[in-house]
């Protein structure tokens, strides 16, 4: 699963977009081994969720801030 590291690292959350995913385009935040969201990049749309509120809510933010961003590596790679 390619780990977006450069957002990784600058937000503390593990963010993901795994190989072969699925529509509608969304992203993986882990805070810790267990701890995560599934968010869609173009709504902010949570998918699923197993974070606090307040990581959910930091979650959705670096999504909105990172839109464009995310949508370029989604379709870099799973694909248009």
């Amino acid at each position: 699963m390619p780990v977006l590291k450069e957002l990784s690292k600058k937000y503390g959350f593990k963010i993901i977009i795994p190989i072969n995913d699925h529509e509608p385009k969304h992203v993986h935040v882990f805070r810790g081994d267990d701890d995560y969201a599934k968010i869609e990049i173009e709504t902010f749309k949570v998918i699923r969720s197993y974070l606090k509120k307040s990581e959910l809510k930091q979650a959705i933010e670096i999504i909105k801030e990172n839109q464009d961003y995310l949508t370029d590596k989604w379709n870099e790679i799973i694909g248009e």
